[in-house]
């Protein structure tokens, strides 16, 4: 589709002070005094940077993620990684592996999930006794889908489907484990096509049951037909003994109880909640089960959620990173706070026959239009200890901290080509990023590490100093995004005499024009992806953001 594309310019009589495009973009006294810690999806290192984004530790280890890595308050890494898969689980969020390594890259327990039935998949998380929670999938095969109900005519090609389990891991000695507790989503559906079959039943009476002919809603995954439920995020709450997941292809997060014994686990009574496993709290799409029309929906092909944890602010809630991907209109990303509908601790509650409140969750940021951005995939935000937030937004390697008031306190660009430090000046890609965490200057698990600062990953990196300071950004935001309403790249904030260049992540000039009154209009190009705008004043301080063109 031809697309014409309008820069308007509102008239601010300021400089462009932001000159970096890879590294530290942003650095205020508003951020958190503390470390960020990430491992980019097309790199085979993880790594941790202080605020002016000088290298702390780095952690080569020769394998790509697969996808999520953390760094645990006991001083080690968590990491799940791609090994080439036995079974017939051909997807860019396979795992296979898990494994714990120290600061100095030695692992200390390293485990494989990978036969011809069962593969791990995209997230784990620590327990705190030491367990690990993990994703897996399981081969499901025609003659069990037809008997458990599923419609004959939507069973993949290739007569099996990947079914969901969550597994509990016990890590033994350094390279074997003990599986003590798991959930398989096969024993928690309801189907309402053929009353013959297992689990017949109707729908909207059941919401703690999975439709197994509930239709992958998010088309952007290309094994839909066959990984049909894509679980692609995992948390844990200590306190009330749950399991929160993010289920992205019927746009939904889930809550089960993990307090059950494995055989409670596979049933729908018993556990501290009397459910068995089935679902406990679901929230995103009620037409899912039934009891809203797909119009309600709110959630579009979310990746990161989780709870806040106890001590900080909202404490109790859920942050969910809102991808919008397959959002009717415009796609953009928001971050959200859901306030759960609790009776006592751990009880949820419901008005029968309706849907699981609330009607919509808090937007703390990407619903005002300086604010807009897009990351189809990937991605998570975390709640800080200084009421702040930070945002990772993994398809283009954006990683930002917030303030409550919304103002960007801190903002990175991860300067990499895979594992090819990027120049200061280049526009990157291959930096995609599934999960960013900022951990505070006292965190556990930096207690007797040397966090003696290295030189930042960018080659040629800008003077720390010469970053933009918080009133700089105050009085001088520039905030470009992009409306497809209008088929408009919007800017506001730029000098007279402003270049504009639009090019593409491989550095590729698409369009390049200087500031006129009235604005500029560039012509019709057909465009879809992630883009470049660098703006460049008289003085040759420049401005460079990324945008999402479909």
């Amino acid at each position: 589709m031809k697309k014409s594309l309008l820069l308007l310019l509102s008239l601010i009589n300021i400089g462009l002070h932001a000159q970096a495009t890879v590294g530290v973009i942003t650095k205020t006294e508003e951020a958190l005094d503390g470390y960020v810690f990430f491992s980019p999806f097309s790199s085979t290192k993880a790594y941790l940077v202080d605020n002016c984004g000088n290298l702390i530790n780095e952690w080569d280890r020769g394998t790509r993620p697969g996808l999520s890595a953390y760094f645990l308050d006991n001083g080690l890494m968590m990491r799940t990684y791609k090994i080439d898969p036995v079974g017939p689980f051909t997807s860019a969020s396979n795992a296979g592996g898990i494994e714990l390594v120290d600061w100095d890259n030695t692992v200390v327990w390293q485990y494989t999930i990978n036969t011809s039935e069962q593969l791990s998949h995209h997230d784990a998380v620590m327990m705190p006794n030491g367990n690990i929670l993990i994703l897996t999938w399981e081969l499901t095969y025609r003659d069990e889908l037809v008997a458990l109900g599923r419609n004959p005519n939507e069973i993949a090609p290739e007569n099996y489907m990947w079914s969901e389990k969550i597994l509990e891991l016990k890590p033994l000695g350094i390279d074997s484990a003990e599986l003590v507790w798991q959930w398989h989503i096969n024993d928690h559906y309801i189907q309402d096509l053929d009353s013959t079959k297992m689990g017949y039943g109707i729908v909207a009476n059941h919401p703690e049951l999975f439709d197994i002919n509930q239709p992958s809603l998010n088309s952007g995954n290309s094994n839909e037909s066959r990984d049909w439920n894509h679980f692609n995020a995992i948390d844990y709450n200590p306190t009330l003994d749950q399991i929160l997941i993010s289920v992205r292809n019927s746009d939904e997060i889930w809550i089960l109880d993990h307090s059950t014994t494995t055989a409670e686990a596979a049933g729908h009574t018993g556990g501290r909640y009397g459910k068995g496993g089935d679902i406990l709290y679901r929230w995103g799409n009620p037409s899912a089960y039934k009891l809203a029309p797909s119009d309600q929906q709110m959630l579009w092909g979310q990746h990161g959620v989780n709870w806040v944890t106890t001590g900080l602010q909202d404490a109790g809630s859920i942050m969910i990173f809102n991808n919008g991907n397959g959002k009717p209109g415009q796609d953009f990303t928001q971050i959200q706070l859901l306030n759960l509908p609790h009776a006592d601790d751990g009880f949820y509650t419901r008005t029968e026959s309706e849907p699981y409140g609330p009607a919509t969750a808090n937007v703390i940021y990407g619903d005002e239009p300086s604010e807009r951005f897009y990351s189809p995939y990937l991605s998570n935000a975390q709640r800080l200890p200084n009421d702040n937030t930070l945002i990772n937004s993994g398809s283009p390697g954006r990683i930002f901290e917030i303030t409550p008031d919304r103002m960007i306190a801190w903002e990175y660009e991860i300067p990499l080509f895979g594992d090819t430090p990027a120049s200061q000046g280049q526009n990157v890609n291959g930096n995609s990023n599934f999960r960013a965490y900022k951990y505070p200057a006292d965190y556990p698990g930096l207690m007797g590490k040397d966090l003696t600062p290295g030189l930042p990953i960018e080659l040629n990196p800008l003077d720390c100093d010469l970053v933009s300071s918080s009133r700089e950004l105050a009085q001088e935001e520039v905030n470009i995004h992009y409306n497809s309403a209008q088929q408009t790249i919007l800017i506001n904030g730029h000098t007279r005499e402003t270049q504009v260049i639009l090019s593409d992540l491989d550095g590729k000039i698409i369009l390049r024009a200087t500031y006129e009154d009235g604005g500029i209009r560039l012509g019709d190009i057909s465009l879809s992806g992630i883009y470049l705008v660098t703006l460049i004043n008289k003085d040759q301080r420049r401005l460079a953001r990324k945008i999402y063109i479909n």
